[in-house]
């Protein structure tokens, strides 16, 4: 989820369409698990697991090629150093919060989704032929819930989010049947959709003046929560049951959903008062 920094000629384009246009910009990342999941499954199941390892690295060869060959130049505004990163953890208060949301939002996600497919079969009951199908909806429903979050309040959106999947990740581990595991896994796709897009904002939104910094914070606490959730909902799943990876999931959304809140009443109490 790369942040394109300012620049000139093309370089300014593109940042002025990550600015203005992030749910554009930031498409990419739930269009790409429209393909990437059920292709991923699809493999795993005619060729093995490492059959679908070895097409991401030739995907990443080529996305590699891609960058080199075709992307412009793009010069930061100005040089990003290490101690600008704590520093701007500790001064601003905006920033700080959305590193936290970031981290539990993220983590929860990745706890439950991780583990999608044995809750699908185990609580669910949804026969294994139909799981890659229904990912495919997952991922297509993501790819709506991005463009309807891009243009909307990152506090509102997000405390939206994660209240809404603090009741489906809840949900799923707990209500038996396909019809209630497909109804609650085609929620879940658009509702997460609008996540990477609205942390986005929400950083850009906290420090305007240093978006590239504040962006790095983010993309680095996100790519750290997806590694921490696949471990937690791991452990969960193995000492515990399937059902636990979710609920736990469900746990750490309402703690965002409080972090949010709480953040939201005091940056409007903080604001100008009219």
């Amino acid at each position: 989820m790369p942040y394109t920094p300012p620049g000139r000629g093309p370089a300014s384009r593109v940042r002025v369409t990550a600015a203005a246009e992030p749910n554009r910009s930031f498409g990419g990342v739930p269009t790409a698990s429209v393909l990437g999941v059920p292709a991923g499954t699809l493999l795993g199941e005619l060729g093995g697991w490492r059959t679908a390892f070895a097409a991401v690295g030739a995907l990443g060869l080529l996305t590699l090629a891609a960058l080199l060959l075709l992307l412009p130049p793009l010069p930061p505004s100005r040089p990003i150093t290490f101690p600008e990163l704590p520093a701007l953890l500790r001064e601003n208060p905006g920033v700080r919060a959305g590193v936290v949301v970031t981290f539990l939002v993220v983590t929860g996600q990745f706890a439950a989704y991780t583990f999608v497919r044995p809750i699908l079969q185990d609580v669910s009951g949804i026969d294994a032929r139909y799981v890659s199908t229904l990912l495919l909806g997952y991922g297509v429903a993501g790819v709506a819930g991005n463009f309807l979050a891009g243009a909307r309040d990152a506090y509102r959106t997000l405390l939206t989010v994660s209240t809404c999947l603090t009741v489906i990740l809840a949900s799923i581990a707990v209500l038996p049947g396909a019809v209630a595991g497909t109804t609650l896994l085609l929620a879940w796709g658009p509702v997460y959709g609008g996540v990477p897009v609205s942390l986005q904002n929400w950083m850009i939104k906290a420090a305007p003046a240093v978006a590239e910094t504040a962006s790095s914070l983010m993309v680095a606490m996100f790519n750290l929560a997806i590694a921490a959730g696949a471990l937690l909902g791991g452990l969960a799943v193995d000492g515990i049951a399937a059902p636990a990876a979710p609920l736990g999931g469900a746990a750490l959304m309402l703690l965002a959903a409080g972090t949010v809140r709480v953040t939201s009443v005091r940056r409007r109490d903080s604001g100008p008062k009219g």
